[in-house]
């Protein structure tokens, strides 16, 4: 059974074996510090600040997470151990962080993504509404998703 809840610091090493874990985009652990000074420690530090997100447990053990950005209105990630893909696991998290920073009191929201439309996180978020800006940041593609009633 899926449980979907709230993202505490406790949940932090799990969500970093999961980021780690990826088929598409995977990162290591050492890749996260280097390139977006993702530590443990810092992504605590920004949990006590305006960083949020979802997650969802399998039999007591974290298998997804996403996260976004409550103070800029980014959705920052969102990544699903590979053997729970394909599994509604992703939109459920997407759909959570969504509303928490539409809540925040975005009128849109962002995100950045590979440029790649053969790989499946593009059709991802295309198919769950988010719309290709055309603008590249740091060779990754920027969408937007606007609030439903402000369209």
């Amino acid at each position: 059974m899926q449980v979907f809840r709230q993202m505490s610091v406790t949940d932090i090493p799990a969500a970093f074996h999961v980021r780690t874990s990826t088929v598409e985009n995977a990162l290591t652990v050492l890749e996260l510090e280097e390139e977006y000074a993702l530590t443990p420690g810092t992504l605590a530090e920004a949990m006590q600040g305006s960083a949020g997100g979802w997650v969802c447990e399998v039999d007591g053990q974290v298998v997804g997470f996403a996260m976004g950005d409550s103070d800029s209105g980014e959705l920052t990630v969102i990544a699903v151990l590979p053997a729970f893909e394909r599994c509604g696991i992703g939109k459920r998290l997407l759909a959570e962080v969504e509303a928490w920073l539409f809540e925040s009191g975005h009128d849109e929201l962002w995100l950045v993504t590979t440029r790649d439309t053969t790989l499946r996180a593009y059709g991802f978020y295309v198919s769950r509404g988010w719309i290709s800006t055309g603008e590249i940041v740091e060779g990754d593609e920027k969408f937007v998703l606007r609030r439903p009633d402000s369209q």
